[in-house]
């Protein structure tokens, strides 16, 4: 979304705060539809990539646009570099961060606990083979990836109120 140079991103970073065709994005009510829609994807992401492999990047390429959609709801707040960002906006960020961050360890170590509960359930004298499957592989891989890609916006567009 934004490149390397500092002038051309400044004028990125200008477009995307000045911008009012997405204003319809950024009403309370829809920040809460785009949340609670990546949820959705992120959660179905395993499901899809597990029972439906061949469809498991269209599913990914979903959360894409979703993701995007997310991120211009919030203004891109949560990516931007602290110097395009007044001290409220920065602090708003900060805050998000630090809350996506708990968030994200408290999925990581949820997900832990369940596998490990189902790996004690689930075994026979405590040795259980596990073998790994590329369409396995690629649903944890995208499902954290999207949550830690998203997370942050997800925070932001959950806290803000709708402009």
């Amino acid at each position: 979304m934004f490149s390397r140079t500092n002038k051309s991103l400044d004028n990125q970073v200008d477009n995307v705060m000045r911008d009012t065709r997405l204003n319809w994005l950024r009403t309370r009510r829809s920040r809460i539809a785009l949340v609670a829609l990546m949820v959705i994807i992120l959660i179905g992401n395993a499901a899809v990539w597990v029972m439906l492999p061949d469809a498991g990047i269209f599913w990914v390429l979903i959360g894409i646009v979703v993701g995007w959609a997310l991120r211009m709801s919030v203004r891109a707040v949560a990516d931007l570099p602290e110097e395009y960002l007044d001290e409220r906006q920065n602090q708003v960020r900060n805050r998000a961060y630090a809350d996506a961050y708990r968030w994200f360890v408290e999925a990581t170590l949820t997900a832990a606990v369940i596998t490990l509960l189902l790996y004690l359930f689930l075994s026979t004298d405590d040795q259980l083979t596990v073998t790994f499957s590329f369409d396995g592989l690629a649903a944890a891989f995208f499902t954290f990836a999207g949550l830690a890609y998203t997370l942050p916006s997800m925070v932001l567009a959950l806290r803000e109120r709708g402009e």
